[in-house]
């Protein structure tokens, strides 16, 4: 089919709305789109592609019916798939200047890849943790929150206590967003980096996990939890304590989930404090 020439003669989303109701955010979500992502790691200078989920909105004023979907999308494009954290700023301004708007949201979210060494074998290769970093600007204010969940061991301290022999052990999720707020947006810094945060969860957990154990490392893994035991609660407070020493960050919230190996239901604890 050709593509006919079409004359727009009214755009229906400059039309002024009567019914008085400003939206604190309209936008798209669950866009599907590769990014080369870095300041995850330590070395700044490291990056990687991954495939990203966003969701990119606006604020839309009580007087105005509609906003231009498609801007969102191409200020996206603007990013040239490079994202780190002063892009991630430029683009939530990109947001708000296209559209007209007070204020700009944006959600970003993948999966990053770091090497993982099996403790006594040496077998070297790549572990998933789950990355989000959630932006939003109004005015000269920025609010930026990172967050990490990663995947630990714990074990039962009571089961291996009643026990005659072994220990109920299960895999644990835990969840950390670090929360930063500016009030300039000429030079808005993060100064921690995600890994870092990953690292500081595993040195808490019973044992960490790994992507590949030969049968030293199993043996090893087995008695390091074994020696290591944690409730729910020492995860999340020993997290928390890590946390509430570093002053990089504003705020910050720590979630462990316990998948349950002996029970049907999971287990979980929250704190949320500040440094």
């Amino acid at each position: 089919m050709t593509p006919q020439t079409m004359t727009i003669t009214r755009d229906v989303q400059l039309d002024l709305d009567e019914r008085q109701v400003a939206i604190r955010e309209v936008g798209i979500s669950d866009v599907k789109y590769p990014l080369t992502v870095s300041g995850i790691e330590l070395d700044d200078a490291a990056s990687q592609c991954v495939n990203a989920t966003l969701s990119l909105a606006v604020s839309l004023k009580k007087e105005l019916k509609g906003i231009h979907m498609s801007r969102l999308v191409e200020d996206l494009l603007d990013t040239e798939a490079k994202v780190d954290f002063r892009t991630l700023v430029a683009l939530l301004g990109r947001l708000r200047a296209h559209q007209e708007a007070e204020t700009a949201t944006l959600t970003l979210s993948f999966d990053y890849f770091l090497d993982r060494q099996a403790p006594v074998s040496g077998k070297i290769a790549k572990q998933a943790y789950h990355c989000r970093f959630e932006g939003h600007v109004e005015g000269d204010r920025l609010h930026f929150v990172q967050s990490v969940v990663v995947p630990v061991t714990t074990l039962c301290p009571c089961s291996k206590e009643i026990s005659a022999y072994g220990a109920h052990n299960q895999r644990g999720y835990v969840e950390v967003s670090l929360e930063h707020d500016f009030d300039d947006l000429k030079s808005p810094e993060v100064k921690i980096c995600l890994e870092e945060v990953i690292e500081q969860v595993e040195a808490c957990a019973s044992a960490p996990l790994y992507p590949i154990l030969k049968r030293v490392d199993e043996r090893f893994v087995t008695m390091q939890a074994y020696d290591e035991p944690r409730f729910v609660e020492d995860m999340v407070r020993s997290v928390a304590v890590k946390m509430r020493a570093d002053k990089r960050m504003d705020r910050w919230t720590v979630k462990v989930t316990n998948h349950e190996s002996i029970h049907q239901h999971n287990a979980y604890a929250i704190v949320r404090g500040e440094p």
